[in-house]
């Protein structure tokens, strides 16, 4: 049995219009700052904002000197909200498709370190795609890789691509291919001058490792499980800063470690012999069907992944 009082409002052009200010006024971190994104004043964006409390019937988010705060009704509101424009996008892209024709948007999260990675499949791909689809709208994000898979859950980008170790449920992963890490550190370090297996092994119990927040260390890389560690990082940034201090050793992509290695600033510890291979993925939202520029893009990806084996092999 069901009253029409446990029914959602059905939502109206206008609703959606205070649907879309609410979604960029959290994104902006308020009012004010909204202000910009939505070229209208701040006392505007509030009456929008109380005209959607009362037509959802529930309180969004707290506003006044404390600052702008979703409440927990707020964070599921906007979500979902995202997931529906998304599902709007998917329909508009989709019915393009049938056309034949590369239209619409594509949101696209890599790992945020891929730009010093000129073999990095969404390199090539991203080339190609911007060549053949001039009339797509492209929105790029450069997250860690937990982030990624979050991003794609709720809807805020249709597609990753980096290293993930745990899957997640509700999305499908694709191999493409690999990457090398390796374990490094900094030129005024003991083991920067460790050159045989016997030093490495000296120092390295001493070692201080800086951790990757965003995986489990002791799961992925081994050599960390019996280490000390007195700092983390959320991005591969953090731990090439970590490393650089000379008190730190870390994992850090090849590609990402070249320019300090080249400057004489960090080295593999024991040349290599603590070197990791990382699967590079895809990832999109499972019960999505991808629409032609999804699907389009997706190909480049498997090329160019394809392209760089071919390369390394």
């Amino acid at each position: 049995m069901y009253r029409d009082d446990m029914l959602p409002p059905a939502l109206s052009k206008a609703d959606l219009h205070l649907l879309y200010v609410f979604c960029k006024v959290v994104e902006a971190r308020g009012f004010s700052a909204a202000q910009i994104t939505l070229n209208v004043a701040a006392s505007t964006i509030s009456r929008q904002i109380s005209d959607l409390e009362t037509r959802l019937g529930m309180r969004l988010c707290q506003r006044g000197r404390k600052g702008f705060r979703l409440t927990d009704k707020g964070e599921i509101v906007y979500a979902a909200s995202h997931k529906l424009f998304a599902a709007f996008d998917q329909f508009s892209e989709t019915v393009d498709g049938t056309r034949g024709k590369l239209v619409g948007r594509l949101t696209v999260a890599a790992i945020d370190n891929w730009v010093f990675n000129n073999d990095a499949p969404i390199m090539g791909a991203l080339d190609e795609f911007t060549r053949i689809a001039p009339d797509v709208s492209i929105e790029m994000h450069s997250l860690a890789p937990d982030n990624i898979e979050v991003a794609v859950q709720n809807g805020q980008v249709a597609l990753g691509v980096g290293v993930f170790h745990k899957h997640k449920p509700g999305l499908i992963y694709e191999t493409l291919g690999f990457e090398r890490i390796g374990l490094y550190c900094g030129k005024g370090h003991p083991l920067f001058l460790a050159d045989s297996t016997a030093q490495v092994e000296e120092h390295l119990p001493q070692a201080n490792f800086c951790k990757r927040a965003y995986l489990n260390e002791d799961l992925i890389a081994p050599v960390s499980r019996n280490l000390k560690s007195t700092a983390s990082a959320h991005q591969i940034e953090g731990v090439a800063m970590m490393i650089l201090t000379d008190r730190y050793i870390g994992y850090l992509p090849e590609s990402f470690a070249g320019i300090w290695l080249r400057e004489g600033r960090m080295r593999s510890i024991g040349d290599g012999m603590f070197d990791l291979k990382s699967e590079i993925k895809i990832v999109r939202s499972r019960g999505v069907e991808p629409n032609l520029v999804m699907k389009t893009f997706i190909d480049l990806v498997r090329k160019s992944a394809h392209k760089n084996l071919s390369k390394v092999g």
